[in-house]
């Protein structure tokens, strides 16, 4: 499900990390469309008078210049997924965002 960010303010609230799949942090998340590996960034998602701390996968080679924490920043195909699986015998299921790649915002 695509996500338009336009009417939102998205500010960096963290350096990328990479993700890994494995609590050891042994293996990286490998993006499926492109190979890459998958970083995480958080970014503040401001809308509507609401703001929230999300997280997002981006591809390694998505990571644009510039970015620095408290810049605006803007997505390019960001889009939420749903997930569900079975962790100790308890269903979980959540909402995962990814993004082609993260930019700071022109003007900024």
């Amino acid at each position: 499900m695509p996500i338009d960010q336009t009417p939102a303010l998205v500010i960096l609230a963290s350096e990328s990390r990479p993700h890994f799949k494995d609590r050891d942090g042994q293996q990286p998340a490998i993006d499926r469309a492109t190979g890459a590996h998958l970083h995480l960034v958080d970014v503040m998602f401001a809308f509507n008078g609401r703001a929230e701390v999300i997280t997002v996968k981006v591809p390694e080679p998505g990571l644009g210049k510039g970015l620095k924490v408290g810049l605006p920043v803007v997505f390019t195909g960001l889009v939420a997924s749903a997930w569900e699986n079975e962790i100790n015998g308890k269903d979980r299921h959540g909402i995962s965002l990814r993004a082609d790649a993260i930019t700071v915002k022109a003007g900024a």
